[in-house]
């Protein structure tokens, strides 16, 4: 008979592992407001019928040995799949009982829950009372629907059971318990389910008072009953959807702002490398051997725009100094060469402010160009704002006029 239990109770599992992996019926991707602690809350009834498996009660077939079962639960649910219940089992027991056994250990206990004459084979009927409390998680396995008609809720829980015996004794000792089983819900209306539930309970093998055997026996449960939910909150609610077409829009302009600002310093670095390229064919063009007349000199000279410092700063800019290293590698082979840099800016702050910031600003190249070895004789002149080449009222006016310009002069 104990056999029937576990099987009972292995079909129910099975099947539920089953459909939980059913790709149809999952909640992934789903996402529902937290209810409160006030909210989704409920209290179910019902009552049927329950059987126990024990040592002896094998010996007659499980229809006569039906006895009833009345359950009391309220619990919440945390989420459209997850929840807790607290259940209260208040079952009878009916069985049979040999005192005589020598398979089995018979205690005081079990003979008070001997009842009648025994029979041909040696049996007494048995019956008894328990309540068994528990505590269950609750796992709804079909997608959350509010209006949905079906659900099937698998539940798991730990609970304790006490006896309640036919005999002078009384209330017998209680066994801790582990509750499995199915809930088939059937939704009546907003407030009202019918639940039908089969469920079954596991414990100690001394509960009936018998000792030896298998290390477990237990009930099974089938009850028919009425779930209320409780409060005005009697579903779960999804976020409201929250418009973000107005930060897409602002990414969207920063991406293209900032798209734009790398061309920009792209085209200016490729313009400062093809600057440096001119200013070394230019050097080479005569022989470094040759010793030209005061009328022979050349004089070359290259314009360095925005691309070396960022706006109202002396301080290059890092790909600034990559262009600046390429000059220095150039003017480190000739020992014939002066050099003269003057500072320029645009007309955005003050006439002497623009004249300390071009002269401190041509100072800065000077310095980084004997930093890197340079020992030709370098000359800085500051213009300020005085020459400019292009008109201040745009942007791109005022880029080319933050400027500095090399001039290189072969004796």
């Amino acid at each position: 008979m104990k056999k029937i239990l576990l099987l009972s109770i292995f079909i129910i599992t099975a099947n539920t592992i089953a459909v939980a992996q059913t790709d149809s019926i999952s909640e992934a991707h789903e996402s529902y407001l937290v209810p409160k602690i006030t909210q989704n809350w409920f209290v179910s009834i019902s009552g049927g019928a329950n059987i126990y498996f024990g040592e002896f009660d094998k010996h007659e077939n499980p229809g006569k040995r039906l006895s009833y079962v009345g359950k009391l639960a309220i619990g919440k649910w945390f989420t459209p799949s997850i929840g807790f219940r607290a259940q209260f089992d208040l079952a009878g027991m009916k069985g049979f009982l040999n005192p005589y056994s020598t398979q089995f250990d018979v205690t005081d206990v079990a003979l008070n829950h001997a009842y009648g004459t025994i029979d041909e084979y040696g049996y007494f009927k048995e019956k008894f009372n328990y309540l068994n409390s528990h505590l269950d998680l609750l796992v709804s396995i079909f997608k959350y629907k509010e209006n949905r008609f079906y659900q099937l809720i698998p539940y798991l829980g730990l609970g304790y059971a006490f006896r309640f015996g036919n005999g002078e004794n009384g209330i017998h000792e209680g066994e801790f318990t582990v509750n499995t089983g199915i809930i088939n819900r059937f939704r009546l209306s907003k407030t009202f389910d019918l639940d039908f539930e089969i469920g079954g309970m596991f414990v100690n093998q001394r509960f009936d008072g018998v000792h030896g055997g298998q290390m477990l026996e237990g009930g099974l449960t089938a009850t028919l009953g009425l779930n209320i939910k409780l409060g005005k909150t009697k579903a779960f609610k999804r976020p409201e959807k929250c418009d973000y077409s107005a930060y897409e829009n602002q990414i969207s302009a920063a991406r293209q702002e900032q798209n734009d600002n790398v061309k920009k310093l792209s085209d200016d670095l490729s313009a400062a490398k093809q600057k440096i390229a001119n200013l070394e064919q230019q050097l080479n063009e005569k022989p470094k051997s040759e010793k030209p007349t005061v009328d022979e000199q050349k004089t070359i000279k290259e314009t360095f725009d925005a691309v070396l410092f960022e706006i109202d700063s002396d301080k290059l800019k890092d790909g600034a100094k990559m262009q600046i290293d390429k000059v220095a590698d150039i003017l480190k082979k000739y020992s014939n060469v002066t050099v003269k840099l003057s500072g320029h800016t645009d007309s955005s702050g003050s006439i002497p402010y623009n004249q300390q910031l071009s002269q401190r600003r041509a100072e800065t190249v000077k310095k980084y160009l004997q930093e890197k070895g340079v020992t030709a004789a370098i000359e800085v002149v500051a213009y300020g704002e005085e020459r400019s080449i292009a008109t201040n009222k745009t942007a791109d006016g005022r880029a080319k006029n933050r400027r500095t310009e090399i001039e290189i002069y072969i004796k």
